[in-house]
C-alpha cells in the first residue's frame, strides 16, 4: 500500500470536543535513567512528595522509564524545572518541557542541568568571567551565582549553572597554571567541581545511568585511576544570605 500524507492542523485535538487543545504549558516530560524499569507507584509517591505541588500532578508512566507529568498549576511545573536535577531511587531525572507539536520519538534526554561549584581558585581568580569561562567549559553555560561584579568572595567557591552532556564523563576539574616569576618552576594547582544532587555515577567511567559493578567503558584496572568517587557529589549550598547584620 503506498503511503499517505496528512497535515497536522487536518487532525482534530481533545476526542469528541473539535478543538485543538494545547496542553503543554502545563506539561513536562521526564525520563528515569534507571538501569530497569521503575514501579509507577513509587516513582509517583515518590514525586508527588519531593515537589509537593500546590495543585494536582497527574504522572503518566509511558515505555522504558518516560513520563509523563501534567501540572494544575505553572508555577508548581516552572519550580520544579528551577531546581532540577531529580533523582528517582538514586537514579537522575531528566526533565524537558512538552513542546506542542513533538512526539516521544523526537525527545533526546542527553543534557541535564547542574549547579556546579568550582573549589580550588586563588582568590583573586573568583570572578564573574572566570566562572562564566569555566562553565562553558563544563558544557552549556545557564548562569552563575553572583549578586555583583567584581570578586565573588560570598562564598569560598564559584557556583555556576551548566546544561550537562550526561552521555559522556563527567567533567572532574582542571589544572591551574600558576604564575611564577621563572618558567623553570612553574605549578599547577588543581581545581576541583563538584556537582549539588547528583545521582548515582560510575566511579570507573564517569557516567550517569549505571554503577562500576556493570561499566563497560574502562576496565576495573583503569577505573581504580579515573580519580571519580563519592567527593564529587554534594548537596545543594544554602541559599545567599545579603542581609546586613
Amino acid at each position: 500500500m503506498a503511503s499517505q500524507s496528512i497535515h497536522l492542523d487536518d487532525l482534530e485535538g481533545v476526542e469528541g470536543s473539535g478543538e485543538n487543545v494545547d496542553i503543554s504549558p502545563l506539561c513536562l516530560i521526564g525520563k528515569i535513567l534507571a538501569p530497569k524499569r521503575l514501579n509507577r507507584t513509587g516513582v509517583t509517591n515518590i514525586l508527588q512528595g519531593a515537589w509537593r505541588p500546590r495543585l494536582p500532578l497527574v504522572i503518566s508512566p509511558w515505555a522504558d522509564n518516560l513520563f509523563l507529568f501534567q501540572f494544575g498549576d505553572k508555577e508548581d511545573r516552572r519550580r520544579v524545572l528551577v531546581e532540577a536535577p531529580w533523582s528517582v531511587m538514586g537514579n537522575l531525572l531528566v526533565l524537558q518541557p512538552l513542546i506542542a507539536g513533538n512526539s516521544a520519538s523526537d525527545l533526546e534526554f542527553k543534557w541535564s542541568p547542574f549547579w556546579v561549584q568550582v573549589h580550588g581558585l586563588p582568590v583573586a581568580k573568583m570572578t564573574r568571567t572566570n566562572a562564566q569561562i569555566i562553565g562553558q567549559q563544563i558544557g552549556k553555560l545557564i548562569g552563575v551565582e553572583a549578586l555583583h561584579d567584581g570578586l565573588l568572595l560570598e562564598r569560598s567557591f564559584l557556583r555556576i549553572r551548566v546544561e550537562v552532556d550526561i552521555t559522556q564523563p563527567l567533567p572532574l576539574g582542571f589544572f591551574l597554571q600558576l604564575n611564577t616569576s621563572s618558567a623553570a618552576t612553574a605549578k599547577e594547582s588543581w581545581v576541583s567541581y563538584k556537582y549539588e544532587k547528583l545521582a548515582d555515577f560510575c566511579y570507573d567511567c564517569g557516567r550517569i545511568r549505571h554503577d562500576n559493578n556493570v561499566c563497560k567503558f574502562v576496565s576495573r584496572e583503569i577505573g581504580l585511576k579515573s580519580g571519580y568517587g563519592p567527593e564529587l557529589r554534594t548537596g545543594r549550598a544554602p541559599k545567599l544570605d545579603m542581609s546586613p547584620e
